[in-house]
């Protein structure tokens, strides 16, 4: 699987880099599109999934009709064909393909591809973290005033400002803040140590899924805003550390 799943997303990265004059197909707001590219991405991915695995259920972000966590039960895909959009759009290099295997609701594997950059990150279960073949695992950062946070924001204009303000507080007790507009390479970052902590809310499901198991295997913790662990395919208020700052940084999102 994993060979399989390695060349189809390295495959599906060259067509992302090769169409970055890509058009709006369809606008959801302001800030939230897609583009011919994001379809054709997951439609290739899709079909080769297909292919390959003709008993799982592909959930997507472009063409899935339901998002049921019982889709969970068996065998599944999470796919977000471009996870940042927005920047690829732009021309703006953060961007990644990220797809995760669920068996029973566990999460088996996970990968996420950012083309601009080739760096590859991968986790199994049980078996580690890497990037680009080589293991990878949180930072030592004990105390958020040595941390550097990373953050998204909403696509809803009222809510972003919300996080701004939420931000703004950990501004004020943290090294900095880097906000990248891509949400699994913030937790893929994580995972690697460049970032030692990151929240959004309101995620979608195939833009964090992949990270969650990225992030468990370099020795990182997530948990939503409330501290549940996060199991299903809702929306969430995503919060990602490496474990040491976690209770300090979670009092400062839990009072939102």
């Amino acid at each position: 699987m994993k060979k399989i799943l390695t060349d189809l997303l390295w495959d599906a990265g060259e067509i992302i880099m090769e169409q970055r004059d890509t058009q709006i197909a369809s606008r959801r707001s302001m800030s939230d599109y897609t583009t011919v590219t994001d379809m054709r991405v997951e439609a290739f991915i899709t079909q080769h999934l297909q292919k390959y695995f003709p008993e799982s259920v592909i959930i997507g972000e472009e063409f899935s009709s339901s998002r049921n966590s019982l889709q969970l039960k068996g065998s599944a895909f999470v796919l977000d064909p471009i996870d940042g959009t927005v920047n690829f759009f732009h021309g703006y290099p953060a961007f990644a393909i990220s797809l995760a295997y669920v068996e029973d609701y566990s999460i088996r594997q996970a990968y996420i591809y950012d083309p601009a950059n080739d760096e590859f990150f991968f986790a199994a279960k049980n078996e580690g973290a890497f990037l680009n073949d080589s293991p990878i695992a949180v930072s030592q950062a004990r105390t958020l005033s040595e941390s550097l946070i990373g953050f998204g924001t909403a696509y809803n204009k009222e809510l972003g400002k919300k996080e701004i303000e939420i931000v703004t507080k950990i501004y004020e007790r943290c090294h900095d803040v880097r906000r990248r507009g891509a949400a699994s390479l913030d937790v893929a970052y994580v995972a690697c140590g460049r970032l030692d902590g990151y929240l959004e809310m309101e995620l979608k499901p195939w833009d964090f899924y992949a990270g969650l198991l990225i992030l468990e295997e370099a020795g990182g913790k997530a948990c939503n805003w409330k501290g549940l662990t996060i199991q299903d395919l809702v929306n969430q208020n995503l919060l990602c550390t490496n474990n040491l700052i976690h209770q300090e940084l979670f009092n400062l999102v839990r009072e939102f």
